[in-house]
């Protein structure tokens, strides 16, 4: 028997549901999402809010899957406009299928051009690709850097500041990082004091913010593959200038002694930064594809030529 669903906007999202519904979609009984999670993504991580698509049984009212869309503003050539990701895309195992997903992403397409969003970016791992290409037409568009490296915590130049801020208060980290506040002619995602001390105020993570004179840096204390490392998600230039190799050096030494992991890793491209931290990783040695995928639905505008995209423009960071 065919087993009849509908797409439709979540107005009122339960979180409970939803990562109950993605725990199980996802196989993670084991480690199980935490509402909180969902609740602070959705409404606070990024400065435009988010679309929940459910997919419902149509027998039961019971929610079965979801795709959210979380909305930011990216300065482009064509002036501040709206992008969105898609994240967060689950169905239950019995719901499974391309009729459901096509039902799924049909909404989604309504969804960006009744809420005139301009861009859909996206960090799709491998298992997102051939859906995505094939049901939202995202395609490649930039191949992001994957650097990793070893830092000594010692005998660097001293930063500004270098300070934990998981639990620092909104107001303080607004205060931190206003001085470091995206440019409108610094193509990308746009951040100021109050947009980052919401993006850092995820319950799940820790963060720390480091500046010098010309630069910011955020970093998270990770593990990959076992090892601990310093996760460094992004850098921030004062007025979107270039800046040298000792302000880069300075932070990453900075992020690994706060949080006492020589190791990090950085993702991303910026172009402001005359030398990313770290070595390249071979094409053999990156362990995902991390490829920013772009879809743009006004294809007759100026063209996005990104000066920077990085762990803290998606949900990776």
């Amino acid at each position: 028997m065919d087993l009849m669903v509908s797409a439709s906007v979540e107005d009122d999202p339960d979180y409970e549901e939803t990562a109950r519904i993605a725990t199980l979609a996802f196989g993670r009984e084991n480690a199980p999402f935490a509402p909180s999670r969902f609740e602070w993504f959705y409404n606070c991580a990024f400065s435009e809010g988010a679309t929940i698509v459910r997919l419902t049984d149509d027998r039961t009212g019971q929610k079965v899957g979801q795709i959210a869309l979380v909305n930011h503003a990216i300065a482009t050539p064509d002036g501040v406009v709206t992008t969105s990701e898609m994240v967060d895309l689950f169905v239950l195992p019995d719901y499974r299928g391309s009729k459901r997903l096509r039902t799924l992403f049909d909404e989604v397409e309504r969804q960006f051009r009744d809420q005139d969003i301009r861009f859909s970016l996206g960090v799709p791992n491998k298992k997102s690709l051939s859906v995505n290409d094939r049901f939202f037409h995202l395609k490649p568009y930039r191949k992001l850097d994957i650097r990793g490296g070893v830092r000594s915590p010692l005998g660097s130049q001293k930063p500004l500041f270098s300070e934990e801020v998981t639990d620092a208060g909104a107001s303080h980290v607004a205060e931190l990082f206003a001085p470091y506040a995206t440019c409108p002619h610094d193509a990308g995602l746009i951040w100021d004091g109050p947009r980052m001390a919401a993006r850092l105020a995820n319950p799940v993570q820790r963060y720390g913010l480091h500046g010098t004179p010309e630069l910011a840096l955020v970093s998270s204390p990770r593990t990959f593959r076992n090892m601990p490392i310093t996760l460094l998600i992004g850098f921030f230039s004062r007025g979107g200038e270039t800046v040298s190799k000792n302000s880069v050096s300075a932070l990453v030494a900075a992020a690994t002694r706060l949080w006492r992991r020589p190791a990090f890793l950085y993702i991303g491209v910026h172009s402001a930064i005359e030398a990313l931290p770290g070595w390249p990783l071979a094409d053999w040695m990156r362990f995902s594809p991390m490829t920013l995928h772009l879809r743009d639905f006004a294809p007759d505008g100026l063209p996005l030529d990104l000066d920077r995209f990085q762990l803290i423009d998606f949900d990776f960071g």
